[in-house]
């Protein structure tokens, strides 16, 4: 997401839409007693396309656990949501209990492993959180978009784990970016 100043009714709009993402993650948080704040909802969500393209084809493989140990030690909830956007976040209710940004930057390859493993439970409240994440995204068209984002992100999953089942992959990537309209 770039960096920019948001108005009143940008602010409005992302209270809406983040009770509405904090609801479709409701069960998986609960779940996985994996209770994040708005920040680290944003950090997971900026994420969790990776997920999806590592379970493209039903199977977490030993190529694909390596590739996500490797971006997951990328991951900190301080360098992905800045000032602007902690702002508008601290507007945004806040659940109680939630874990410390510590805490959730070890958790996180866990959690986005689990999630690829378990995928067939969590998909669509994953796909319905990340279709109102992209609601966010104010300039598709831009390189630092949400959109550009998770298209890189599955373009990256597909070009590092060329696999046996790589045009089941393909096709289910293809369908994951069609229901998220980023195809």
């Amino acid at each position: 997401m770039e960096e920019k100043t948001f108005t009143q009714e940008d602010i409005a709009s992302f209270v809406s839409i983040f009770k509405e993402i904090r609801s479709s993650l409701n069960s998986y948080m609960k779940d996985r007693e994996f209770i994040m704040t708005n920040s680290q909802i944003f950090s997971f969500l900026m994420y969790a396309p990776i997920a999806l393209g590592i379970a493209s084809d039903r199977e977490v493989d030993e190529n694909e656990i390596r590739m996500l140990e490797k971006i997951s030690k990328n991951i900190d909830v301080n360098k992905i949501v800045n000032i602007d956007l902690m702002t508008v976040l601290s507007v945004v209710p806040e659940t109680e209990n939630a874990m410390l940004n510590e805490e959730f930057n070890m958790r996180i390859d866990s959690e986005i492993l689990y999630l690829a493993r378990h995928i067939d439970r969590y998909e669509s409240s994953i796909i319905n959180a990340l279709k109102l994440f992209l609601k966010l995204d104010k300039s598709p068209e831009s390189e630092t978009s949400l959109t550009k984002t998770f298209n890189k992100w599955f373009d990256y999953v597909i070009e590092k784990n060329a696999g046996k089942n790589k045009d089941l992959e393909l096709k289910n990537i293809l369908s994951y970016k069609t229901r998220l309209g980023i195809a």
